[in-house]
């Protein structure tokens, strides 16, 4: 019989995922989620797992759970193979006269799929990679490097201030072309909504990057962010922050989940009997809150999971105050109203390439 292969402590990292990781499993050093993902899937049909972005999907610690496909080929790639499994054991009765019956079990984590189902699993890659905060977290650090560096509290670099502030709402303009629900609702709808959304987005935005690049640590930056927007915009932020949660998925989620918020927004107080259809929006938001809560069960188990989701609320309730606040904001006001409008063309030039084709 084949036995799983288990050396010594290694002391190295999974080279599937890059969690810590000590032993050799199936010929290859890796973590027991892994290992356990790969003795569920590694016997799995190829064409029974299809990867929506063209099997380029990076595999690390916070994203294997969104691609199956992507993760069990990399686990072939790095050399795992299933020759190396083994029967599950016959266990015989301990005391005469018992019956040896199987009882039905239900697999909760069969094809890592847990809670959620594929369309479920889909959606929430689709989400996670909308939302590209790439060229913001460059210009974050850009920005912490150069307070660092000068360890001078009213040094600012004009450049660099500028190049951070314009990608946020850069970053939330992308996102919301991308967001392929925003992007089926009917121009009447979207005209109403996307201010707010755009609001939304845009103040979670700056709170969760400058949050990512430690910018809140750095007095020399508050300072700069007091002088530019005040006291209270600062405080609010700091207030805010704290909620954040460490699990960068669940805070791409929480950033879907609030952008369709429309309550935040006090121009568009009665957008939601505005609509031309207001019962899809509410369909939208009840499609990412169940989404959202099922990755946290799944993730983290019940209890986290609640406590988790309680820390989204909060930090919802804190964006709301930040983004009410932000819309006495003349500089933010101007920036939103600039991003709506460019966010309105580029999906109208999208609706008309999907009529022509």
């Amino acid at each position: 019989m084949n036995q799983i292969q288990k050396t010594k402590p290694l002391s190295k990292h999974c080279q599937i995922c890059g969690a810590p990781a000590q032993y050799s499993y199936f010929g290859v050093v890796s973590c027991h989620s892994c290992k356990m993902f790969f003795k569920r899937n590694g016997t799995c049909k190829k064409d029974t797992l299809k990867c929506d972005y063209n099997n380029n999907c990076e595999i690390n610690l916070h994203t294997r759970h969104l691609c199956t496909a992507c993760r069990l080929a990399k686990c072939f790639r790095f050399g795992m193979t299933t020759d190396r499994f083994r029967p599950s054991r016959q266990m015989k009765p301990t005391t005469k006269g018992l019956v040896n019956t199987q009882i039905s079990t239900l697999n909760l984590v069969q094809s890592d799929n847990s809670l959620l189902t594929p369309s479920q699993w889909t959606l929430l890659s689709n989400l996670y990679h909308s939302y590209n905060e790439s060229e913001l977290i460059v210009n974050g650090h850009r920005l912490a490097d150069f307070y660092i560096k000068n360890k001078s509290f009213h040094m600012t670099d004009p450049t660099c201030v500028k190049e951070f502030l314009t990608s946020i709402y850069q970053t939330a303009g992308k996102y919301l072309c991308s967001n392929g629900d925003i992007g089926k609702l009917s121009v009447d709808d979207r005209s109403l909504i996307l201010r707010g959304a755009a609001d939304n987005v845009a103040c979670i935005t700056g709170v969760f990057c400058m949050n990512h690049c430690q910018l809140y640590n750095l007095d020399s930056f508050l300072h700069m962010m007091t002088s530019r927007y005040g006291v209270q915009t600062v405080s609010i932020h700091q207030r805010g922050k704290k909620y954040i949660d460490s699990d960068i998925v669940i805070g791409k989620l929480a950033i879907s989940l609030f952008a369709l918020t429309q309550h935040t927004s006090i121009h568009l107080s009665n957008v939601l009997t505005n609509l031309v259809n207001p019962v899809i929006l509410l369909q939208i938001q009840n499609t990412y809150a169940e989404v959202t809560w099922k990755y946290l069960v799944y993730r983290y188990g019940l209890l986290e999971a609640v406590r988790r989701f309680l820390n989204l609320t909060l930090w919802l309730r804190a964006v709301t105050m930040l983004t009410h606040h932000a819309q006495t904001l003349t500089a933010h006001v101007y920036d939103v109203d600039t991003l709506v409008d460019d966010i309105e063309f580029k999906l109208l030039l999208d609706d008309i390439d999907q009529m022509a084709s």
